[in-house]
């Protein structure tokens, strides 16, 4: 069951062979200790409580209500969860044509452009480096399988809103054991970042929602892959929706 905040992530064994978890612990410390540290986890995964104010959070969930969402597909499947993706121009051309992640919808969002902005600041990494945005919609028991992103991209950042989310991590290999899995609890308005070895030598997995979820994903281009101009394009410029 989850906790609902404010509480401090720590990392524990729940038993010798159990995963290793970050999971909330019941000792609250003051607001400023909890909200201005990012929390640094194994393997280069990095992780920020409140990351979004409540009002940001708002801001965001009604922007993205109006966006053109779609059943996300693997190959010939359908997945449970409904996706927005946003491409830099030339990425798309990595896809194959029946490739669930080949359509764009258009233009960045300046709501999205300012988020990315943000993720920017946070992690020290020029919002022109990111090719590929995703918004998620996560209807109650939605899971996702084991995976690794595409290697055409590099840096991932996520942004989890409204709804609780656990990550789970593990090795890529040929028999994982199950005392190496990793354990992610994301709180709304967190964000994490996966790069280094968590990203590159590492699967991970959503366990299936309990509530309605949503979340934004920002990624950035390998280092050995090309993609021209790694820019999104941008929509008419307007007052941002962050408040």
């Amino acid at each position: 069951m989850l906790i609902d905040p404010p509480t401090t992530p720590s990392l524990s064994r729940s038993n010798d062979c159990g995963p290793l978890s970050l999971s909330p612990s019941p000792v609250a410390p003051r607001q400023s200790e909890l909200f201005d540290a990012s929390q640094p986890l194994p393997h280069g995964l990095l992780y920020r409580p409140e990351f979004l104010s409540h009002s940001e959070e708002s801001s965001l969930l009604d922007a993205i209500a109006g966006l053109p969402f779609r059943e996300a597909r693997f190959q010939q499947y359908l997945a449970k969860r409904r996706v927005v993706h946003y491409h830099a121009a030339g990425a798309v051309t990595h896809y194959d044509a029946g490739d669930g992640e080949s359509f764009s919808s258009g233009p960045l969002p300046p709501f999205l452009s300012a988020l990315l902005d943000k993720v920017s600041a946070w992690i020290d990494v020029p919002a022109s480096a990111f090719v590929h945005a995703l918004v998620t919609e996560y209807r109650p028991g939605t899971p996702i399988g084991w995976h690794r992103d595409k290697p055409v991209y590099g840096i991932v950042c996520g942004i989890s809103m409204h709804g609780w989310g656990r990550m789970r991590f593990r090795p890529i290999a040929a028999r994982p054991d199950a005392k190496d899995m990793v354990v992610l609890d994301l709180e709304p308005r967190s964000a994490y970042v996966m790069r280094g070895a968590i990203r590159w030598d590492w699967q991970h997995s959503m366990l299936p929602t309990k509530a309605l979820r949503y979340s934004i994903t920002f990624r950035t281009l390998a280092a050995s892959a090309s993609a021209g101009q790694s820019t999104f394009p941008q929509s008419p410029t307007k007052k941002s929706d962050l408040g």
